[in-house]
């Protein structure tokens, strides 16, 4: 790659790095689209100008396009076009591009080293804003800048397999300083999560971590690596121990809550609004049959499906609930196919991949949060989880500098 090429697609990777970054966090919207543009701006000129060895789409990208184009046709038939049309660019449109600079980006020689630093900070911080807002009670938790509860635990759902990966590869790999580091925000990060007071998340973490687990040890298994498979089996029902101890005690604490969750009659409903139209729904984005709802139950929470996948039937009908699972279907395909690659990096991100998406369904089950600053972040990562394994598979020429 030449000199003035490789300024180019460093430039992209650091505005891809700052914009997963500031996805992090709440109120930084002029900022995060800011990045993405530029981050945008720089791939297509570092492809124009270094055409080989780059890898110009993300292996899902017909999945997505075949949903994010029936999401754009339920304009026609939405019950709220305008706010169709701008949940469609929120969406839609900023994840697509989000997905893609992220995938085009990490491929930069240098894109580990530029990355990995930013995200560790980044993430450092959103914990500390955490542990900061949740001593100050509720009401700053809520509306603090690492997204209350809701955004920071599906921010912690994307991260932890991340940290988990790091530490786990770093280890094997002798990067003990990477991966020491690693396993200290992974605790940093448990905590953080603790704090929310969720808890799906930790259904969720405790299914990424025996998914990345069992890969683990499928894998070791084929080397015959008695001692390491134990390792990693201990640490799996320790931490699957952890998560149930963690959402027992948070349940204790909610009892009352729990013996009136209003989503158990909220599901039925929504259901019954789904076979008034099955094929089209009423139209993209959360929220369209708020009004009703509203004077169903008499609650400003249940304004949308609490469900990813009952609110997409709901929004666009049951095709666009086969063209969501075709899409995350594709997204397992690619992580699958990159976790039995014989390259050590190339099947961490395979595994950690796979881990992710299991958590992000799990966390989604209860509540639709692959939205906004979540879906940007979301996309992101699977795009430069997808990038890293398939310059692992290329061979060393193709590394990411890490």
């Amino acid at each position: 790659m030449n000199t003035e090429a490789l300024s180019y697609s460093s430039l992209a990777t650091w505005c891809a790095a700052l914009f997963l970054a500031a996805s992090l966090f709440s109120h930084t919207v002029a900022l995060r689209l800011t990045l993405l543009v530029a981050g945008a701006l720089f791939c297509i000129i570092a492809l124009l100008r270094e055409r080989n060895g780059w890898s110009m789409l993300p292996p899902i990208w017909l999945p997505f396009l075949l949903w994010a184009a029936w999401s754009a046709a339920s304009l026609g038939w939405s019950v709220e076009p305008e706010r169709s049309g701008k949940e469609l660019r929120n969406e839609v449109i900023y994840t697509g591009i989000a997905l893609w600079t992220c995938y085009v980006a990490a491929q930069a020689r240098n894109a580990a080293r530029i990355l990995l630093p930013v995200l560790a900070g980044a993430t450092t911080l959103l914990c500390a804003l955490a542990f900061y807002h949740f001593r100050q009670g509720f009401e700053s938790y809520a509306t603090g800048l690492h997204g209350g509860p809701g955004n920071l635990s599906s921010a912690l759902i994307t991260l932890i397999p991340c940290i988990v990966a790091a530490a786990a590869y770093g280890w094997r790999a002798g990067f003990r300083g990477t991966a020491v580091t690693a396993a200290a925000m992974a605790g940093l990060a448990l905590v953080a999560a603790y704090s929310t007071l969720n808890r799906t998340i930790w259904i969720a973490l405790a299914v990424e971590l025996l998914v990345f687990s069992a890969l683990v040890v499928w894998r070791l298994g084929i080397h015959h690596h008695r001692r390491a498979r134990m390792t990693v089996v201990a640490f799996a029902i320790g931490a699957v121990a952890a998560c149930a101890f963690a959402t027992v005690s948070i349940q204790m604490g909610r009892k009352d809550e729990m013996s009136r969750d209003l989503r158990l009659a909220l599901w039925p409903e929504v259901i019954h609004y789904i076979k008034e139209r099955p094929l089209t729904g009423y139209g993209f984005g959360r929220g369209l049959l708020r009004k009703p709802l509203d004077e169903e139950f008499k609650n400003q929470l249940l304004w949308h499906a609490h469900n990813l996948f009952l609110d997409t039937t709901l929004q666009l009908g049951v095709p666009g609930l086969v063209l969501l699972v075709f899409l995350l279907a594709a997204t397992f395909g690619a992580g699958w196919r990159l976790a039995r690659q014989p390259n050590e990096l190339a099947a961490a991100c395979g595994m950690t991949l796979l881990a992710v998406l299991a958590g992000m369904v799990i966390r989604n089950s209860t509540d639709t949060l692959l939205v906004r600053q979540n879906a940007l972040f979301f996309w992101g990562v699977v795009g430069v989880l997808l990038a890293w394994g398939r310059q692992a598979c290329e061979g060393p020429d193709r590394g990411t500098g890490a």
